[in-house]
């Protein structure tokens, strides 16, 4: 393999990282690992200036334009209450109505647009069981979860920040095994369709990313439990020829306990890789297992357990998603940030002046 395709290979890979702002060190292990894109811990955010060049000087370090992204849901997941005004939750939004959720997310596309970011790991498309008061969902009614999961996309994609719908099929009804640690699911195909599915049926053409799970489904892997990200039935099977989805695949972190306790992360990697997924999470403590993850790919590439279609396709995907994302700015916009954080301070004292829990 010549040295070009070797380093190549980084791009198949979203690096979690938790530094505080740029430094050397985290400058060499951008440019030994080379990955397609950073995932921003919120431990690591300190300042909208020093996020900003974090992410400008991550750019300019790496071969071609990475995804910049992050968490973000409102509620209780919402690391840019750091810098802001905490947005409501997936549920309380949606309990105002579409226009707050749409709301809410051109709120956090304007923010993520000024920091630098790209892409946010967002909306969370699960559908909550009957009954459940679960915040971080959208609603129990799977057409809801729908109709938010749009009008939250028309709210990014005004300020040009890519979505990334998680947790592919859907995490609803998961139940975690104790001894696995990994959720298990064990609706059939028909149920999964006619529920967990339907957000997904009814998006897959307007969402550039979607994150599959570490939930495992009876329905399409009943002999031996396998976590979604690492299915062949459910990344290319269910995701690809189902549903005819034709953006980027990510797995969710590859380095979790989930994950480790029934397979070795850098297995796991490429066996995600095969089942069709073309970014691969790894999580921000593990940098020496990101280089062996790395290792891993680039030796089954050369000895053909990896097909090299499998890897042109995955590239070209991603490369097609690059196409999208907006320049990073050279200089941190003041005037806009005061500007943005008095527009989440109005938003989010619509919910205070009422009364309504927000997380």
């Amino acid at each position: 393999m010549s040295a070009n395709r070797a380093n190549a290979i980084g791009q198949f890979l979203l690096l979690e990282i938790e530094d505080e702002g740029w430094n050397a060190s985290l400058e060499r292990r951008l440019r030994a690992l080379r990955p397609g894109g950073i995932l921003l811990s919120a431990r690591g955010l300190r300042t909208p200036e020093t996020t900003a060049e974090l992410l400008a000087k991550t750019a300019a370090a790496l071969p071609e334009p990475p995804l910049l992204a992050i968490e973000e849901e409102g509620g209780r997941v919402d690391p840019l209450g750091v810098f802001f005004a905490p947005l409501p939750s997936p549920r309380a939004a949606a309990g105002k109505g579409l226009k707050a959720v749409a709301r809410a997310a051109e709120l956090t596309g304007a923010a993520l647009k000024l920091l630098g970011f790209n892409t946010v790991l967002a909306p969370l498309l699960d559908v909550a069981p009957p009954g459940s008061e679960d915040t971080r969902t959208f609603s129990p009614d799977p057409q809801v979860v729908a109709a938010c999961g749009k009008a939250y996309l028309d709210g990014l994609e005004r300020h040009k920040i890519l979505a990334c719908a998680k947790f592919f099929p859907g995490l609803g009804s998961a139940v975690v095994d104790r001894q696995s640690a990994m959720p298990l699911v064990g609706k059939t195909m028909a149920k999964l369709w006619r529920e967990d599915l339907v957000p997904y049926r009814a998006l897959h053409n307007r969402l550039p990313l979607v994150l599959a799970g570490h939930g495992a489904y009876k329905a399409y892997d009943f002999d031996l439990p396998c976590p979604a990200a690492l299915s062949t039935s459910v990344v290319e099977g269910l995701l690809r020829v189902k549903l005819g989805y034709r953006g980027v695949a990510v797995a969710d972190d590859l380095t979790s306990e989930a994950i480790r306790r029934s397979i070795d992360p850098q297995e796991a990697a490429v066996k995600s890789f095969v089942a069709g997924c073309d970014l691969l999470r790894v999580g921000g403590s593990q940098e020496k297992t990101a280089a062996v993850i790395l290792d891993g790919l680039k030796r089954d590439l050369e000895t053909g357990k990896i097909p090299a279609a499998r890897a042109k396709e995955a590239a070209a995907r991603l490369q097609r998603i690059r196409k999208l994302f907006v320049p990073t700015r050279a200089k941190f916009p003041h005037r806009d940030f005061d500007r943005l954080a008095c527009e989440f301070e109005k938003f989010t004292g619509e919910f205070r002046f009422k009364g309504e829990k927000i997380a």
